[in-house]
Parts: C-alpha cells; structure tokens; sequence
C-alpha cells in the first residue's frame, strides 16, 4: 500500500508539531514531520511519499529519508494537484491512502478508489505505532504510560522558538534567591 501525505495540510493541523502563529521555520516543521514518518517507516513497510508545495530548500530539497520519498510539486503545480496527478496515474489507485483533510483532494481521489484518511487520525496513529517502539526498545521501564498521555513533542525536543525561550529564562540573573 502506497500512503500519500499532504506535507504542509497535515504540519497544519496537527499542533504538536510545532506549527504556532508565531514566524515558523518551515524547513524544521518540514523535518519534524519526516523524523515522525520516519520513525513510523520502522514499524509499518508501506511506501511513504510526503508531497509538498514548492522546490523547497535547504537538507530535504529532493531528499529521501529513510525509504520515504520527499516530493516537492512541479512548477506549475501546487501539491495538491501534483497529489491527485500522482493518484489518477497510478496503475491501482485503490492501493492508495491519502493523508489530507482538503476536500477537493479528498473528493478527487475517491474517484478513482483511494482511501482518505485526515490528518488527525493518521497522527494518533503514528503516535501510538511510535510509542509503541520506543516502549519495545525499553524494556527495562517498569511503568508503561499510555501514549495517549504524551505529546509527540516530547519525542521530537523543543521547536526553535520553544529552546530560544528556555535559554532566556535560564540564561536571565535572577538575584540571590533565599530559602527562609
């Protein structure tokens, strides 16, 4: 099976990732994104190909992160029509699942048999398949949390402005401090 992402539709509705209304770095929402899919990759084999818009830049610019492919749409093309060219020139587009919670591309690839799934339940899926693995790789833990508990943040560090705001606070002289 062959699952298709709507790179920037899912960094968008999934806040955990790090996405806020503050400025963002695109390229470290890009990468957080593919560190999860990653890690994803590792439990289930299907073939993952993330589409974003644009020629991108920097380390995922034509990249390939562990057997998942980083498409960036053609010029011309938005992701969104390089999604549904990708579906309707697929031999079986029944073997297709498509991660977005845009309606048109979820209309469209219906059409031609492929299976929606938004981006929300796509992510509590990855979330427990990840906690999952990292629960196998320590065993010596002797409380297992539900992974519903945890953020995937908690996972992938602090996002560029959340370190910066740390580093602010510790790095801040707070005065002599007494413990009466």
């Amino acid at each position: 099976m062959d699952i298709i992402i709507d790179g920037y539709n899912v960094i968008f509705k999934i806040s955990e990732l790090g996405y806020t209304t503050e400025k963002c770095d695109i390229e470290v929402l890009r990468n957080r994104l593919l560190t999860l899919l990653e890690q994803y990759k590792e439990k289930r084999k299907h073939k993952l190909i993330v589409v974003f818009d644009g020629q991108g830049n920097g380390n995922s610019s034509g990249m390939r992160a562990a057997g998942i492919d980083v498409v960036f749409s053609r010029q011309g093309l938005d992701a969104d029509e390089e999604i549904k060219r990708m579906v309707s020139a697929s031999v079986n587009p029944r073997h297709i699942t498509v991660i977005t919670s845009d309606r048109d591309i979820e209309q469209y690839v219906k059409k031609y048999g492929s299976k929606v799934v938004g981006p929300l339940a796509f992510y509590r899926d990855i979330k427990k398949k990840v906690a999952h693995l990292q629960v196998a790789g320590q065993e010596e833990r002797r409380f297992k949390k539900n992974e519903d508990d945890e953020p995937i943040s908690k996972y992938l560090g602090p996002s560029r402005s959340e370190a910066q705001y740390w580093l602010r606070i510790f790095s801040e002289e707070t005065g002599k401090r007494t413990d009466d």
